[in-house]
This record gives structure tokens, sequence and C-alpha cells, in this order.
């Protein structure tokens, strides 16, 4: 566009994306130009979402916060170079935004799990973790949540808190809010882990009946250590199954 205001990126990653726009990767200069806004609608696909097009073609969709924030509301204001690449950046954002909100949909995930699925489309860590704190922003991301949510339903699965602790490290939870939402779980709902791991025990046993007492045994105390049971703990199931056993 003759005459309309350009901005050199030397990074094309940091700010290029439209829908539909290409971005050269092989690390070369991007030159951003200025755009006059062609048409702007609702989507009607995605609900908040709004389609804008520039005079040269170039198509974004973005949310009424970028519209509003760059003056882009009609058709017809012109935007230069600056305001162009802000566009581009904030759709290459709400394009995340949208997938991490498909992905919650479909089950609890923490913030390092999102980050790690997301990766797989978007190479920019900027970009993920402007959407991903967009989203602990409104509510809709919380590892806090997560946390208590998990801690409740593993627990109540036969799950010994130091397993439940371990799983939740391993979901990106620190260790603090890890130890808080085993304890608010037990709180809440009461954990007795001897009788927790005697019921496991038990169920596992009867999986276990064709073997030998010896491979049983040894399986066994192999499972009850995996979902976290202390030794002491172990030892004390151990014996109220042989006495079971061994009950007239």
């Amino acid at each position: 566009m003759p005459g309309s205001p350009r901005l050199i990126v030397s990074s094309p990653s940091a700010l290029s994306s439209g829908l539909n726009h290409e971005t050269p990767d092989d690390g070369s200069s991007l030159e951003l130009i200025g755009g006059v806004v062609k048409s702007l609608r609702e989507s009607p696909r995605r609900v908040g979402r709004y389609e804008l097009t520039l005079d040269d073609d170039r198509h974004f969709l973005v949310d009424v916060d970028t519209l509003s924030a760059l003056g882009a509301t009609r058709v017809g204001v012109s935007l230069n170079a600056t305001a162009v690449g802000a566009l581009m950046r904030a759709s290459r954002v709400i394009a995340v935004v949208d997938r991490a909100l498909a992905t919650l949909a479909r089950g609890r995930r923490t913030r390092r799990e999102l980050e790690v699925r997301l990766r797989r489309r978007e190479a920019e860590t900027t970009i993920i973790a402007a959407a991903l704190d967009r989203l602990e922003a409104s509510g809709v991301l919380s590892d806090t949540d997560v946390a208590r949510a998990e801690a409740v339903s593993r627990l109540r699965r036969g799950e010994a808190p130091a397993r439940v602790k371990q799983t939740l490290r391993h979901k990106g939870i620190t260790a603090r809010e890890a130890d808080e939402a085993v304890v608010a779980a037990i709180e809440e709902n009461g954990f007795d882990e001897l009788a927790s791991c005697l019921a496991v025990a038990q169920k596992r046993s009867r999986s276990l009946a064709s073997l030998t007492p010896d491979v049983a045994r040894r399986r066994l105390v192999g499972f009850l250590r995996r979902r976290g049971f202390s030794g002491s703990v172990i030892r004390t199931v151990l014996d109220e199954i042989k006495r079971e056993r061994h009950a007239p």
C-alpha cells in the first residue's frame, strides 16, 4: 500500500499471525505494513470472536477487547504498521486460548499440561504464556482447583496420600499446593490409610489367587508400594489378609 507506514520486524514470529496469513520461517526480516479495515463481523462459529479483514485481504480472528484497544471498531479505520503487528499477535493468542478452552472442555488440566499440549501447534512460548495468563486471570484455568479435585478423586480410588502428592507434582503442581490439596481433601472427606490399603489389597489379591503364595505376595507388595502406601501399613495389611485366609 503506497504511503502506508511500515514496521521492520527482525523476528517474524514475534508479531505475525493472521488467520490465512503466512509467515516466512527462514529467519528473514518481515516488513509489516499498515492497512484499512475492509470488513468486520462477529464470528458465526466462535462466540465472542470477531473476524476482521484488511484491504489487502489479511484476515484476523480477535476479541472485542483487542478491537477496542486498537481502535479497529468499524470499517474504514486505518491501522498503522504497529497496530497491525499487535493485531497479528492478538490473533495468535486468541487461537491458542480457543485451543486451550477446547482441551479444558474435555477434562481438567494444569497449566503445565496445557502448555505441553499447546506447544504441538504453537512454537512461541510467549504466545502460549499470554494465552494461559488470560485463562488464569478469568478463573477458567486454576492449578489450585485441579489439585483439589485430583486429590479427592485419587484418594477415593485408593491411592495413598504420598502417591497423590507425587502425581500432582508430575502434573506441574507446586509442592506446597500439592500438600495443601491432599490435606484439604482428607479434612473434607476423611481418609483411613490402613483401611484404604486393606480394601485395595483384598481386591488385588483375588486377581493373584492362581499364583503361588510367594509370587502373589511379592506382586501384591509391589502393587501397594506403587500406590504409595508405607512399608508399615503394607506389613499390617499383609498380616490381616493372612489371618483372613487361615480363619476357620
